[in-house]
C-alpha cells in the first residue's frame, strides 16, 4: 500500500507525474523505500547524498548509496564537507550542524538541477520522536506540531518546497516494504549512536514508554497533527500581531513595539519572540526559559535593560523599542544627531542634521500656551543669551540648568537619564549652546536662564523637524 499513499501524499501536495523531484537519499530503509515507491511510478527522482565527513567508513557508504540509486534507475549526486569543522566554527551541535549542511545541500542541488521539490523520507516515528524531542525542550505549539507535510517558504528556498510525503508511514511499514521487494538498505552506524539527543530518545526513551503506554508513539504524532491545525489559526493571528509590533527591521536586527506586545495576549507575545527569533535566522527552537525571561523585560517598567539571547543575539530595550541583533550589528539611528565638529547656527536660519533632522532658529512671537508644547520647540528670550548660537555635541562635565530648576545646575548625563535618552544617542545628540552656555537640549527642554518671561521683549524660536528618505 505504499505506493498509493506516497502518491497520494505528493499528489495533495501539488507534485505532478512529470516533475522532477530531489531526494535526500542515505541509502537506509527509509529513503530506499521512498525512492523504489517513487520509480516504480516512473517518477522522475535525483537521489542526493551529503558525505558528512563525521566517520571514516562516510566515503563508502556514500558509494553504496550511488550504486543503489542507480540500480534503481535514479540518478545520483554527491558532496563531501567537515561538518565537524564547521560544528566548531559556528559553536553547533553536531546533530544541528550536519541538519544545516545537509538542507543546504540539497536545495543547493534542487536548484542548481531544476527540481520541482525536496523530498524528506522522515516518518511517523520520526515525527514521535520530534515531538518528544521539542516537548523536553520546553517548544510551544509550533514546535511540538513538529515537522510538516510541506514546507514553503523555507529558511532555504522561496520557490522550492520541503516536502515529506512519509509522515503517515511507520518504520515497521516501511522495513516490511522493503523486505517485499528485496531491497537491502544501508546500514547506517550512526544510528545507534547516543551521543546524539535523537538516538538518545529513539532507543532509550521511545521504547519503554511504549511499553508503559502501548500507541504511545502513534499518540505523540496525533498530537503534532491536532497542534498543526490549532497552530494554523494562531499563525494567522501572529502574522496580524506581526503587522502591528514590528517597528523596523534591516538584515541583522528587528525592532519591535513594547507598547504594541504589551497589547497583545500571552500567546502572541510568545509567538513574537519566535518569529523574531526565526526571522534573523538564528537554528533551532527558543526554550521556553528564555522566552519567559524576555517577555518579563519587554513588558516590564524599566526603559532599559539587556539579555543574551543563544546564536550570538542579544535583546534590549530602548524606551518603548525592544531590539534583536548581533552585538556587532549596524543599527539605525532615528534620532537627531549633531555633526562631530560645532556648527554656528544664525537666526534665522536652518541647520541640516543627518537622517534627515533639521535644526532651524527664527525671530516668532511666543503662541498661548508655548510652555506645554513638545520638546521639539523652544521659546527664548533673546536678550539673555550671552553670545552666538551653536550647535554641538556633549562634552565630558557638560552641565545644564534646565527649565524649571531654579537653583544651580545638573550633570548632562543626569538629564540624560532622568529624560529616558537612549543609551546610543547620547554621545552626539545636538546641544543648542550660547558662548559656553547650553541653552536647548534640542527636543528636550530649554535652559532655565533664558527662559521667556513677561517682560522679555525679543523672542528666539527653535523647532527640531524631521523628514522621512
Amino acid at each position: 500500500m505504499l505506493l498509493p499513499q506516497v502518491l497520494q501524499s505528493l499528489t495533495d501536495q501539488g507534485v505532478g507525474p512529470a516533475d522532477r523531484l530531489l531526494l535526500g537519499f542515505s541509502g537506509g530503509v527509509d529513503s530506499l523505500a521512498l525512492l523504489h515507491a517513487l520509480r516504480a511510478a516512473n517518477q522522475a527522482v535525483l537521489a542526493a547524498h551529503l558525505d558528512h565527513g563525521l566517520r571514516p567508513s562516510s566515503a563508502q557508504q556514500a558509494r553504496q548509496a550511488g550504486e543503489l540509486a542507480r540500480s534503481l534507475g535514479a540518478g545520483f549526486i554527491t558532496r563531501r564537507e567537515d561538518v565537524g569543522a564547521y560544528a566548531a566554527e559556528h559553536k553547533l551541535s553536531i546533530e544541528e550542524a550536519a541538519r544545516k549542511r545537509r538542507y543546504a545541500f540539497l536545495f543547493e542541488a534542487a536548484a542548481a538541477e531544476g527540481a520541482a521539490a525536496v523530498l524528506s523520507a522522515h516518518q511517523a516515528d520520526d515525527q514521535a520522536e520530534t515531538v518528544l524531542m521539542h516537548l523536553l525542550r520546553g517548544a510551544g505549539p509550533a514546535g511540538l506540531r513538529s515537522m510538516q507535510p510541506r514546507w514553503l517558504p523555507n529558511p532555504w528556498s522561496e520557490t522550492i518546497p520541503l516536502l515529506r510525503p512519509l509522515l503517515g508511514v511507520t518504520r515497521a511499514e516501511l522495513e516490511a516494504y522493503c523486505l517485499a521487494h528485496d531491497l537491502t538498505p544501508i546500514e547506517d552506524e550512526s544510528n545507534a549512536d547516543t551521543r546524539f539527543f535523537r538516538n538518545r530518545v529513539r532507543h532509550e526513551l521511545l521504547p519503554p514508554l511504549e511499553a508503559a503506554a502501548p500507541g504511545a508513539a502513534r499518540r505523540l504524532t496525533q498530537t503534532a497533527d491536532l497542534l498543526a491545525a490549532e497552530q494554523a489559526v494562531l499563525d494567522a493571528l501572529s502574522q496580524a500581531a506581526w503587522q502591528r509590533s514590528l517597528a523596523a527591521r534591516g538584515a541583522e536586527y528587528l525592532r519591535l513595539s513594547r507598547a504594541a506586545l504589551r497589547g497583545e495576549p500571552l500567546a502572541l507575545q510568545r509567538s513574537l519572540l519566535r518569529r523574531a527569533w526565526s526571522e534573523l535566522g538564528a537554528p533551532g527552537e527558543l526554550s521556553f526559559e528564555t522566552v519567559q525571561a524576555s517577555l518579563e523585560l519587554a513588558t516590564g517598567p524599566s526603559s532599559v535593560g539587556r539579555l543574551d539571547w543563544p546564536g550570538a543575539l542579544q535583546l534590549w530595550l530602548e524606551g518603548d523599542a525592544l531590539w534583536l541583533a548581533a552585538p556587532e550589528a549596524d543599527l539605525p539611528l532615528e534620532w537627531p544627531q549633531a555633526e562631530a565638529q560645532p556648527q554656528p547656527l544664525p537666526v534665522p536660519a536652518a541647520l541640516d542634521l543627518p537622517a534627515g533632522w533639521r535644526l532651524q532658529a527664527g525671530w516668532a512671537a511666543a503662541p498661548a500656551g508655548w510652555a506645554a508644547a513638545d520638546g521639539l520647540q523652544a521659546w527664548l528670550d533673546a536678550d539673555t543669551l550671552p553670545g552666538p548660537l551653536t550647535v554641538r555635541r556633549p562634552q565630558p562635565g557638560d552641565r545644564f540648568q534646565p527649565l524649571g530648576l531654579k537653583g544651580g545646575h545638573q550633570r548632562l548625563s543626569d538629564f540624560f537619564i532622568n529624560a529616558k535618552l537612549p543609551q546610543r544617542a547620547r554621545a552626539a545628540w545636538p546641544l543648542v549652546c550660547s558662548g559656553e552656555a547650553i541653552v536647548w537640549v534640542a527636543g528636550y527642554r530649554p535652559a532655565h536662564p533664558v527662559r521667556l518671561q513677561a517682560a522679555s521683549q525679543r523672542v528666539l524660536h527653535l523647532q527640531l523637524t524631521h523628514s522621512m528618505p
